[in-house]
């Protein structure tokens, strides 16, 4: 019974040992080749640092700008700031649902629950504050950058200025500033894809950027902040990868990784390390204070440009000068008195006139005008008996000049005024007559010029003008007789009004006064010699000021 016993155990146990070494050999098997599957392929390899995240700045949403002048200063550069923003090509906006209440921004620097408490609102990573001050020693302002680290303060820019109180000003200082803080970053730009070893970054030809251009791949270790205030005051990194430009865009470029720390290691997000060639491009605006767009060069007219190439290049403001075209209407009035003492008048109360003028900028200050105004028109002849009865009349009147620009306030779409020299000529031509009742009469000479523009941004989108005209020493002749010597006193005076539709589109209104004096002596070869004459054109001129 016990060898039965035991032949049935063996037939059992036998069978299950022998199935079991069978399962652990196929397991053993297959373990070993995964592992050698993985060892041939271990890509990606991933290295995270959570210093690196932090540094992730994505959006930024704006607090409200703060200053303790009743808003006088906060509300401008609050709709400067969020423009700046809105047009990054970096940054995302994220609209802040406090930005119109009053928020003393100061507050944030020891309260970083509410600068979290801000950021998980707008879903932002970053959060900029401003605030402005006046005082007796002029304007100051800082503008901060708070980040999802903790709520705590990651960057600042900061300026005082003893005499800069006008707007204008203050926007220029604060895109300064926005432009610095960007550039203090540990980084110029990061990884938008990869593919392979094809990789797209967020920074072109407008960061200065080149095809062939080899640039570095960090990592970031570690934040080193200042002690007391918290800010950062360096990083720590490590070298990853190194990538070379092939292919280039204003804001993006396409890169091929040339080498990498290990197989995989270059991934989204990866930032560039600044160099000399990388930066964040200073933005600029308009006349009317609005955001256009960015460059790598201040907003002044200047004969220099910067080169991009492509289908997508951003609007740049004017830079070369501006052209003037107008149409409108006269009163022309001419008024001859003879040596007899009888005194003969022609005059028009609309006459057509179009004035087609230029400027070309030099410099921001040097520059050269030249214009060209015309009227035509029909009088009747003021002589009795003298034939025909109906005259055409032809005025004209050209200038060219150089001049000057007075910028007052170092801004050169600010106030200012220019003195111009140069050379004008008047000239009318009227139908010959028997006897003869008008002369057709030139004068030119050397030209003296005074104009003044005041803009009323950012309350208005206008311009305000002004211009003076005198010719020194002029000399006049005229046909087809003279009544002797002459001597004439020439001057001008204009105004004018600007609208600015845009930064390339004017629209102008000018009202121009102009007036020759004429007093003759001598003998002439006139049959009834004039004594003096006067001669007036006052004109209303509406069209166009375009800049390019």
């Amino acid at each position: 019974m016990k060898f039965n016993l035991y032949r049935q155990l063996k037939k059992v146990i036998y069978p299950s040992l022998i199935l079991g070494l069978i399962i652990a050999q196929t397991i053993s098997a297959r373990a070993e080749e995964s592992k050698q599957t993985k060892n041939k392929n271990p890509f990606p390899v991933k290295y995270v640092s959570l210093e690196d995240q932090k540094l992730n700045i994505r959006t930024i949403t704006l607090a409200p700008v703060y200053d303790n002048v009743k808003k006088v200063y906060s509300e401008p550069i609050q709709k400067l700031l969020i423009e700046l923003l809105q047009n990054d090509k970096v940054w995302g906006y994220s609209a802040n649902p406090d930005i119109n209440k009053k928020i003393f921004v100061e507050t944030y620097e020891t309260n970083q629950n509410d600068v979290l408490d801000v950021l998980s609102k707008t879903n932002s990573q970053g959060m900029l504050t401003a605030l402005i001050t006046k005082g007796p020693n002029g304007l100051s302002a800082k503008l901060r950058l708070y980040t999802a680290d903790q709520g705590l303060l990651l960057l600042e820019e900061s300026f005082e200025d003893r005499n800069a109180f006008e707007i204008p000003k203050l926007r220029d200082e604060f895109i300064r500033l926005y432009q610095n803080l960007k550039n203090k970053l540990p980084y110029r730009g990061f990884i938008l894809s990869r593919r392979g070893l094809e990789v797209t970054i967020n920074a072109g030809g407008k960061n200065g950027l080149q095809v062939g251009q080899e640039l570095s791949l960090a990592q970031i270790l570690k934040i080193n902040r200042h002690p007391k205030l918290r800010y950062l005051v360096g990083t720590e990194k490590e070298i990853i990868g190194r990538i070379q430009i092939k292919k280039i865009e204003p804001y993006l470029s396409f890169a091929q990784i040339i080498f990498e720390k290990e197989t995989g290691v270059v991934d989204v997000g990866a930032k560039l390390v600044p160099t000399d060639y990388v930066s964040y491009p200073l933005p600029i605006i308009n006349s009317a204070g609005e955001v256009i767009d960015d460059k790598l060069v201040v907003p002044l007219p200047s004969s220099a440009t910067d080169g991009t190439a492509g289908e997508w290049v951003p609007k740049e403001p004017p830079q070369y000068g501006k052209v003037i075209l107008q149409a409108g209407v006269g009163q022309y009035n001419e008024s001859t008195t003879l040596i007899s003492g009888t005194t003969i008048e022609a005059s028009q109360s609309i006459s057509p006139t179009f004035f087609m003028g230029g400027e070309f900028w030099l410099t921001p200050n040097w520059f050269v005008d030249f214009n060209v105004m015309q009227s035509f028109f029909k009088t009747e002849n003021g002589l009795s008996g003298s034939t025909p009865t109906a005259l055409s009349y032809t005025f004209s009147r050209y200038a060219g000049a150089i001049g000057y620009y007075f910028l007052l306030q170092d801004d050169f779409w600010g106030p200012k005024f220019s003195t111009q020299f140069g050379f004008a000529s008047y000239k009318s031509d009227v139908t010959d007559t028997n006897p003869t009742a008008f002369t057709s009469a030139s004068s030119g000479g050397m030209l003296f010029k005074v104009t003044g523009s005041i803009p009323l941004q950012p309350d208005l989108p206008l311009e305000l003008g002004a211009s003076f005209n005198l010719l020194l020493n002029p000399v006049y002749s005229e046909s087809p007789v003279n009544s002797g010597s002459a001597s004439s006193r020439i001057n001008s005076f204009g105004l004018n009004l600007t609208y600015l539709n845009s930064p390339s589109l004017r629209y102008r209104l000018d009202l121009n006064f102009d007036q020759i004096q004429t007093d003759f002596s001598g003998a002439g070869s006139r049959t009834n010699p004039a004594q003096s004459s006067t001669l007036r054109l006052n004109t209303q001129l509406l069209g166009i000021e375009y800049l390019f």
